[in-house]
């Protein structure tokens, strides 16, 4: 696994984790998360086991994009699965892991911006996009608005109807307690709070 920079939207820090060669034997007997089992199907289902040997070592590309409060080490486990067939890359998000974690924003639009920089600067276009929660809301967005970037979309636990501060209507409680985290304003410090800077590696799967 190796990090690279990313700039996204207002010259925002990202770091990328890049898991070409970081695949290992997949083990029968580890339990994988929803959020695994969701992804790796997925893009087996959408491309079966044969999808690599046309294509050489030009692997098609997966970004994976982790929820809120999450990390992209989220996706280690799924990333070093995908990894003998496909070159699997996991985005820390603003305000979580090793980006930055700047006071704002953290709109819907700066996300989406923040993932196709990604694809753009890390030569991954058309990727598969695979999403969780948040990530997977993103990813939705940016296929809509970057067909060009997106080769085709996992989405794992999120509804069609998640949209952001409208959403919190039905969890008014809930949603007082803590600011939107896709808010533009206000929302730095708590994503600072959720989310520590812990590297890909301190939270991988064990092996």
């Amino acid at each position: 696994m190796r990090r690279i920079d990313v700039t996204g939207a207002g010259g925002v820090q990202l770091a990328a984790w890049d898991y070409t060669d970081q695949h290992k034997p997949r083990d029968e007997h580890a339990e994988r998360t929803d959020a695994d089992a969701c992804a790796v199907d997925g893009i087996m289902a959408l491309f079966g086991d044969d999808e690599f040997s046309e294509y050489g070592e030009t692997r098609t590309a997966v970004l994976l994009l982790h929820g809120l409060m999450g990390r992209a080490s989220h996706w280690a486990a799924t990333a070093r699965a995908l990894a003998a067939r496909y070159r699997p890359v996991a985005l820390d998000q603003r305000g979580h892991g090793r980006s930055d974690h700047p006071d704002g924003p953290y709109s819907r639009e700066a996300y989406i911006a923040d993932a196709a920089a990604a694809i753009e600067q890390l030569g991954l276009a058309p990727a598969v996009v695979i999403g969780h929660s948040m990530g997977a809301l993103t990813a939705w967005q940016l296929a809509a608005r970057r067909p060009d970037l997106v080769r085709a979309l996992v989405i794992c636990d999120m509804r069609a109807s998640a949209l952001g501060e409208a959403r919190s209507g039905s969890h008014p409680g809930r949603c007082r307690s803590r600011p939107s985290p896709t808010s533009a304003s206000g929302s730095g410090p708590t994503i600072r709070r959720w989310s520590a800077r812990v590297p890909p590696v301190a939270h991988s799967s064990p092996r």
